[in-house]
């Protein structure tokens, strides 16, 4: 038995297995998974056991294929034999609006490489022998790879092929405390003694929050439950052993598959029902809650309205288990915030088909520092505490109710709010402002105006919002307009040497005291990592500024990065609130407020007072107009606002949400973290090289960036105009020319200054010459297109630098 171990897994479910294993084919061997009953006895046990591909992104198509094809391997080995049926899967559609949802991710399928294609009423009774279409049903869509998987076999499976390459599998065996030593390393407390570990994996499903929490640590993991049937044996299905689709209608909320000769149905039809706000029971393992007949029995008669010889059936016997969820519903998978050496895998709601993917990215993590998959949108860390239980457990049931509903896009989430909010929350509120959330802050979206009202309104056509974010954003072309922009991400870098560990950090050149640039953080492997708008307030003193979501995360990775430095990162500044002022109007408006020039250049700073308020004054802009983004402590955000909006009264001043920045953003060109680059991509493929200067000496990154220079990239940041009519396609809808996909949109917006319906993307490299016309396939329609600059609006800064 191990005294010491490379890696420490804690949880023996499917996550924790596939990690393991994954890890001992990259080589980590010494390494202990520890489960504190036997293997599978949370959610793995009971799980359904379904692998779908089918998914509303790029990252849940990728996890669901690799689950898959890994799966489809493992079963062929009969030493370590696994149950595994390829039977494909069918969702039915009863409305318009979900055959328009299936016939864009058949667009983002075919961008990502697969192959989702969409089925009449007719050929989806050819495809299941048992399945009847009604005047309901409009079509539906195939996913051709979901099959099932006996989820115990799996993991054991997992579990037997990793043990031997050489990893330790440590069953009954409770994990009753972790203290990280000062050198980094973990002591993992357990009845047989302590285990000591280089790096900890938190992979202990609906017990995710505790483990956290022996290590100092907020994780927002709850357990909701999840009810679904095992029908009795069918006479039908004992005679005919063919396997046949999976059902899973979206608008019934089911779910129903073959299970031996019977039926096994699932149901998403009720609300989410968190349990265990104190943590789970010491005891519970291997069990499950009380059975929702009453609620199965709706969907029961439903779903045999489809499948009449579901009628035939009794029940067998039902199965309410847990689930662990993260607020919305995403995995928590990723370097834990603030600790060394620690790794969260769990609140993973899809743990069967995830976990093959959570197991691929930790190997990469560990072995080469950095994954193949921009994992960023299940990064831990993208919860901050203000995601107490009480939030996480009502923005996780919200999901879980939404689990079938259509994804629309600018859909706001309602449950656990108002979290954190500016002291400006209730005055806008009350100028018709219709608040979202980012990052845990309430941030206006838009603002009601006359006429304009309508916020429950939901379509993947033209929104009420809209016609309010015209206006917005023309009154900031016109005049000007202001945002408060709560939860603008800021950290102060300081000391005698922080030029040096930030010259060392980001591509770019530092600017000098008094004046502001963009900059780009690399990943060793030259990757885009993140962004960072620097302001330079002293030789020795730099106001960092980046991505909202993104604020422990990079917090994180510029600490790591200081070494022993001498020179201190601080999250937050003083100046913690940010109001911008943006418009042809905004200096004469803020020039009546102050006795400062308010003439010097584009891209610079200073710390001077408007109406009297202390601020730090970046000549900034991401809409593309003249414009400051003033910094200021909260304590003073309403009396400047107020002034500000008061002296605006002469200049047409208006308020902007986030909805007008997004558009005008677009409409400019300028690209967002997130949505048009990522750790996918290079420097060049995101058309930002400018920003990388080779010759200033090293950088993270320089060595690959300087090798990626010799030859092509493989993508090619793009600008296009759509020019047929339509609604406004979305993100990784594909780019086609020649009938042949070559590329895939990342933000899509109407330009509302210059009346185009505009969209930025990838194509692949050389394929799509300035001036080229190509086709975007969205919503099962082909829309031409013509590439441009993605500069649409003032190319030449014109307005920017007035």
């Amino acid at each position: 038995m191990r005294t010491h171990a490379q890696v420490v897994v804690i949880g023996g479910g499917a996550v924790g297995a596939a990690i393991l294993y994954h890890l001992a084919k990259a080589g980590i061997t010494e390494t202990v998974l520890i489960e504190k009953n036997e293997l599978t006895a949370g959610s793995t046990w009971h799980a359904a056991g379904n692998i779908p591909t089918y998914a509303n992104s790029w990252l849940g198509m990728w996890a669901g294929n690799y689950a898959w094809s890994l799966y489809k391997e493992l079963a062929k080995d009969p030493e370590a034999p696994i149950t595994y049926r390829h039977t494909s899967a069918i969702w039915p559609a009863h409305t318009p609006e979900r055959m328009q949802l299936f016939q864009h991710l058949c667009g983002v399928s075919r961008s990502a490489g697969f192959d989702l294609s969409m089925l009449t009423p007719h050929e989806i009774e050819q495809m299941h022998p048992y399945w009847q279409a009604d005047d309901t049903v409009l079509g539906g869509i195939l996913d051709p790879y979901e099959g099932d998987i006996d989820p115990s076999q799996l993991t054991q499976a997992l579990a037997k092929h990793a043990r031997a390459m050489g990893p330790e599998v440590r069953r009954f065996t409770r994990v009753t405390g972790l203290t990280q030593r000062p050198g980094g390393e973990w002591e993992v407390h357990t009845p047989d003694g302590v285990l000591v570990a280089g790096t900890v994996i938190n992979a202990a499903g609906s017990s995710g929050a505790m483990i956290a929490a022996m290590a100092g640590l907020h994780l927002p993991v709850v357990t909701l439950e999840h009810q679904y049937m095992v029908t009795t044996a069918l006479p039908e299905l004992e005679e005919d052993s063919t396997l046949f689709p999976l059902i899973r209608d979206p608008d019934i909320r089911f779910y129903l598959r073959r299970e031996r000769n019977a039926f096994l149905l699932g149901s998403y039809a009720h609300e989410g029902r968190p349990v265990w706000q104190d943590g789970v029971p010491a005891d519970f393992d291997h069990q499950l809650f009380a059975d929702d007949i009453d609620g199965m029995m709706a969907v029961f008669e439903a779903a045999a309205s489809h499948v009449p010889l579901l009628a035939e059936a009794g029940a067998q016997r039902f199965v309410n288990g847990p689930i662990p969820y993260a607020p919305d519903a995403l995995p928590l998978v990723g370097p834990a915030g603030g600790v060394r050496n620690f790794y969260h895998a769990t609140g993973v709601q899809i743990g069967i088909t995830h976990s093959a993917a959570i197991g691929k990215a930790m190997a990469e993590w560990l072995t080469e520092g950095e994954t193949e998959w921009d994992l960023s949108a299940w990064d831990p860390r993208r919860f901050g505490d203000w995601a107490t239980q009480d939030y996480a457990a009502a923005r996780a049931s919200e999901h879980y109710d939404l689990q079938y509903a259509i994804p629309y896009p600018h859909r706001i989430m309602s449950s656990g709010r108002p979290v954190n909010q500016t002291p400006l929350y209730d005055h806008l509120q009350g100028q018709g402002a219709v608040m979202g959330q980012i990052g845990g802050w309430e941030r206006a979206f838009w603002f009601k105006r006359d006429g304009i009202t309508d916020t429950e309104t939901l379509s993947f056509g033209h929104e009420p919002w809209q016609d309010a974010v015209r206006l917005e954003c023309e009154t900031v072309r016109d005049a000007v307009g202001i945002m408060d922009h709560g939860g603008f991400t800021k950290y102060v870098l300081e000391g005698p040497e922080a030029a040096e560990v930030l010259n060392r950090l980001v591509c770019g050149t530092l600017p000098p005291v008094g004046r502001v640039r963009l900059s780009y953080m690399l990943t060793p492997k030259g990757h885009i990592w993140s962004e960072a708008t620097i302001a330079r307030l002293a030789e020795d003193r730099f106001l960092l500024c980046g991505p909202t979501l993104a604020v422990d995360r990079d917090f994180g990775w510029i600490s790591q990065n200081l070494g022993s430095a001498n020179a201190t990162l601080t999250k937050g500044y003083a100046h913690d609130g940010a109001l911008m002022v943006m418009g042809p109007k905004s200096r004469d408006l803020l020039q009546s407020l102050t006795s400062a020039d308010l003439h010097a250049p584009w891209m610079s700073v200073s710390e001077t007072t408007i109406a009297g308020i202390p601020v730090t004054a970046l000549r900034v802009s991401y809409v593309g107009e003249l414009g400051w983004e003033l910094h200021v402590a909260s304590s003073d955000l309403e009396a400047l606002y107020t002034a500000i909006w008061q002296a605006g009264a002469d200049h047409g001043i208006c308020n902007f949400g986030s909805y007008a920045l997004n558009a005008m953003r677009i409409e400019k060109g300028y690209h967002g973290w997130g949505a048009d680059f990522g750790t996918e991509y290079t420097l060049l493929d995101a058309g930002l090289s400018k920003f990388a200067n080779l010759s200033k000496g090293p950088f993270m990154g320089r060595d690959a960036v300087e090798q990626q220079q010799k030859s092509d990239p493989d993508w090619q940041f793009v600008g296009l105009e759509i020019t047929d009519p339509g609604p406004e396609p979305l993100p990784s809808d594909p780019i086609l020319k020649g009938g042949e996909v070559i590329g895939y949109l990342t933000s899509v917006s109407m330009g509302y200054r210059t009346g185009k319906l505009l969209a930025l993307g990838y194509v692949e490299h050389g394929a799509l010459a300035m001036g080229d016309t190509c086709h975007i396939q969205a919503f099962g329609k082909m829309r031409a297109a013509t590439r441009h600059s993605h500069h649409v609006y003032d190319p030449d800064n014109s307005r920017l630098k007035a």
